[in-house]
């Protein structure tokens, strides 16, 4: 019941922050739930409701990797108290939350043939979004496809757009092997510690 109960939160702060966000002054195109960050919380609710794996693989590559950058270098143009700084760190709080909950009360976890998987499932949204953000106009750069995002951030270093997007591809891998690694290196040790134990077995 806990997975439901984090997924029913979840559903509910993203159908606010759907409504909430024009009413801010924001454009209506930044309301729809289509960045890294939203994509990754409407995954890790519908794996806690469902546990289909891919929505997990999903959740963890895209939620830690865009959400803890998110709130490490936050697009926000208001700081505390305003009405819409809150929810945004509680937005991405909310994956952290669901994805840590995943590995630790459900025993999820990445494996290494996901980084592929989720490689070819974030190239084929990318090519998905851009077109979109074509069309709805300069109002929508779902992640960041069109443009940098404001302040300052790493991609503050990167070439001006559209060149902005070559090295976020190597950039993107690199991060997701990263996410893997902490499991990569679990999984050497307990071979070796099973290869050791069953030497001493034979000998």
């Amino acid at each position: 019941m806990g997975g439901v109960s984090i997924a029913v939160v979840i559903a509910y702060h993203m159908l606010r922050q759907t409504i909430d966000t024009p009413t801010y002054g924001f454009p209506w195109q930044q309301a729809l739930p289509l960045h890294m960050c939203d994509l990754s919380s409407i995954a890790i609710a519908i794996y806690l409701v469902s546990r289909q794996r891919i929505y997990f693989m999903i959740a963890y590559f895209w939620g830690l990797g865009g959400g803890t950058m998110a709130l490490i270098q936050p697009d926000v143009p208001y700081f505390y108290p305003h009405a819409i700084y809150i929810p945004f760190f509680v937005s991405h709080g909310l994956i952290l939350m669901g994805v840590f909950y995943a590995i630790i009360a459900m025993g999820e976890r990445p494996v290494a043939k996901d980084i592929l998987k989720i490689i070819g499932i974030t190239i084929c949204a990318a090519l998905i979004l851009y077109p979109i953000n074509l069309y709805l106009g300069e109002n929508a750069n779902f992640w960041y496809l069109n443009a940098k995002p404001q302040g300052a951030n790493l991609m503050a270093f990167f070439p001006e757009p559209p060149f902005h997007l070559v090295p976020i591809v190597p950039l993107v891998i690199f991060v997701f092997c990263m996410l893997y690694l902490p499991f990569g290196i679990r999984d050497y040790i307990m071979r070796n510690k099973l290869g050791v134990f069953l030497n001493k077995l034979r000998d």
